[in-house]
C-alpha cells in the first residue's frame, strides 16, 4: 500500500547531494597544517583547479535533479581536479626541500588534514550516484 501525497527520494539523490555538499565543504576544510599553527585551505590557495572543484560541485547540485548521468563527468572531473591539486601541493614540498636537505623528513613533515578526506568521499559519491542512477520517473 503506497501513501498518496509522499514521494520516495532514491539512494542515488541522497549521495549525489551529500557528495556535492561533502566536495563544496572540502574546498574551505583544512588541507595542510601549517608551520605556525594555523591550517592551509583548498579555495585559499587560489588556485585554478581549487575553483574548479567549486564549480564542479555547485553543478553536481542541479545535475542531481535533473540527469544524474552527467555525475559521472563532474565527479571525474574533481576527481582529477583533487589529484592535480594533491600533487601539486607535494611539488611544492619537494621544491622547498631542494637538493642539499632530505626530501623525505620534508614529505615527511606533510600534515594532511581532514579537508582531503572529504574531497575524496565527495568526488566518490557523485561517482556512484552517476553510476547508480536508480528509477526513472
Amino acid at each position: 500500500m503506497r501513501r498518496s501525497g509522499r514521494r520516495r527520494v532514491s539512494r542515488a539523490t541522497i549521495w549525489g547531494l551529500l557528495g556535492a555538499a561533502l566536495l563544496a565543504a572540502g574546498c574551505f576544510a583544512p588541507i595542510a597544517a601549517l608551520p605556525g599553527g594555523g591550517a592551509a585551505t583548498l579555495i585559499g590557495s587560489g588556485s585554478v583547479p581549487a575553483r574548479l572543484i567549486l564549480v564542479a560541485a555547485l553543478c553536481s547540485i542541479a545535475l542531481v535533479l535533473l540527469r544524474r548521468r552527467a555525475l559521472l563527468i563532474t565527479g571525474g572531473f574533481a576527481g582529477l581536479m583533487i589529484l592535480l591539486e594533491f600533487l601539486e601541493h607535494r611539488n611544492e614540498l619537494l621544491v622547498v626541500a631542494g637538493p642539499g636537505s632530505s626530501a623525505d623528513a620534508v614529505l615527511s613533515s606533510f600534515a594532511t588534514e581532514w579537508g582531503w578526506a572529504l574531497l575524496v568521499i565527495g568526488a566518490a559519491l557523485l561517482l556512484l550516484a552517476g553510476l547508480f542512477p536508480g528509477r526513472r520517473r
